[in-house]
């Protein structure tokens, strides 16, 4: 009876959880839609929200930036929003960006100096070091976000003939460029189905189509998309048939695909150059080498 009674109340609490979450889930839809499109540069100034401002990490890194900025800021920013878009960071401003440049070359510093005062080393050395630290943490949340959007850039590039394939089958079944591109872009996963996807939202919300696929552009400059905006507009301008004008595309994109795997596999030997010579190549001496040197070393310290 007491089995019987717990099941029901676990029963009917799930039923209301669900329901409450079926009945929240579009205005949760809309919500996340309308951030991520806020966090692409097109938040009012004003117009924080309070859940952005919540952790103590993120507000004091937006304050330290919003306290850096000189007089090349709007430059400066402009830069910094381009290479986070192209990383895929939207949840992050260029300000909160240049905020956790100062924590981390702040936190290095400190971190290293408090590690090398605990030995026996000089007070000029500790602070050569912790200065050297404090350099390298402002440099390197560069050098990974460049990373990470020259590879985001990369796969952008490899995606763009499969969407290119869907969009000349849809076209061809009758569709228009934009219903073909909707339809294709459900199938896509990745950064450029987040792309197209951003670039559809922006349409939907009054914006021209050449100017959304501009903005994606913007966004994300690389030399296939390039091509992709490129085609679509003139097309579009001059009332050629997009599906012929794709067609002829995906067999310049699979080409630029092609040169992009063969460059790679062609930087594969001098990127394993390092391990072989100090981690493959120690290991193979010391297991061919070392028993031949100990019986030699025997019989000379025997003799």
């Amino acid at each position: 009876m007491a089995l019987a009674l717990i099941t029901a109340i676990v029963s009917v609490g799930l039923a209301l959880a669900l329901a409450a979450r079926a009945a929240t889930l579009p205005r949760m839809r809309a919500e996340e839609s309308l951030g991520q499109i806020e966090a692409y540069g097109y938040r009012q100034p004003g117009d924080a929200d309070e859940s952005d401002r919540a952790a103590l990490l993120p507000r004091l890194a937006q304050r330290l930036g919003e306290r850096m900025h000189g007089s090349a800021a709007e430059q400066r920013e402009q830069d910094a929003r381009k290479l986070l878009l192209s990383g895929g960071i939207w949840g992050v401003s260029p300000a909160s960006f240049v905020g956790y440049r100062v924590l981390a070359a702040f936190g290095a510093a400190v971190l290293v100096g408090w590690l090398l005062s605990s030995g026996d080393a000089s007070t000029a050395f500790v602070s050569l070091v912790a200065v050297y630290a404090g350099v390298m943490g402002w440099i390197a949340p560069v050098a990974i976000l460049k990373t990470r959007a020259r590879r985001r850039l990369e796969r952008i590039e490899i995606e763009l003939p499969e969407l290119i394939d869907l969009l000349v089958v849809t076209l061809e079944a009758g569709l228009s460029f934009n219903a073909a591109l909707v339809r294709s872009v459900e199938r896509m996963r990745g950064p450029l189905g987040d792309e197209i996807r951003l670039a559809l939202r922006e349409h939907n919300l009054g914006l021209e189509m050449e100017k959304a696929l501009q903005n994606m552009l913007e966004r994300c400059d690389a030399p296939a998309v390039r091509s992709f905006v490129r085609a679509v507009t003139q097309g579009e301008s001059l009332g050629i048939s997009i599906a012929q004008v794709m067609r002829e595309l995906a067999a310049d994109l699979r080409t630029r695909r092609r040169q992009i795997i063969e460059e790679k596999a062609q930087k594969a030997p001098l990127k394993i150059l390092f391990p072989l010579c100090f981690l493959i190549l120690p290991s193979i001496f010391i297991v061919v080498l070392f028993p031949g040197l100990y019986s030699v070393f025997q019989t000379l310290g025997a003799g």
